[in-house]
């Protein structure tokens, strides 16, 4: 199941299915993240997953080369992301949010390597669920929202 990025109802409507069919069918759930699928799609010494959030912010996972998160996601503007990158060195960056930022990475990170037009894919997906040890039942799997939705957002803008 994967549990993020994506529409806030489009990840509610997913994970409320895949409840409802582990319920029904008594199967066990493995929560996956888009970033930690992104990872799964290319290999290096450390990689960044990067999702276009729109307007210069991005979803940022980093991983290490078994796909192990090195720190906190992000979800903030490109300029936050590469400055929690600035410790790492032999960056594979991947996402289209990397393709989008390609020239600033560049200018950033002189040997890094992008790896063009990786989307998610079930393989990487599936390669990412087989490495998880923590199988959960239906009740206990939820979303992980990196950030608050657009509505909340405006709504704490004017202070309500």
């Amino acid at each position: 199941m994967e549990l993020g990025r994506g529409s806030f109802t489009g990840i509610r409507i997913g994970i409320a299915t895949v409840k409802a069919m582990a319920e029904v069918f008594a199967l066990p759930v493995i929560g996956v993240t888009s970033l930690e699928t992104l990872s799964y799609s290319v290999s290096g010494s450390t990689i960044c997953a990067l999702i276009d959030a729109k307007s210069n912010q991005v979803y940022c996972g980093i991983f290490d080369k078994d796909h192990n998160l090195l720190e906190d996601y992000i979800a903030d503007d490109i300029h936050v992301a590469i400055e929690a990158l600035k410790k790492y060195s032999n960056i594979t960056f991947v996402g289209n949010g990397a393709d989008l930022h390609k020239s600033l990475l560049e200018a950033e990170f002189p040997e890094c390597k992008i790896v063009p037009n990786v989307v998610q894919s079930s393989f990487a997906l599936g390669k990412c669920a087989l490495t998880k040890k923590d199988v959960k039942n239906a009740d206990t799997i939820l979303p992980l929202y990196l950030r608050k939705s657009q509505a909340e957002r405006m709504r704490q803008e004017n202070g309500n």
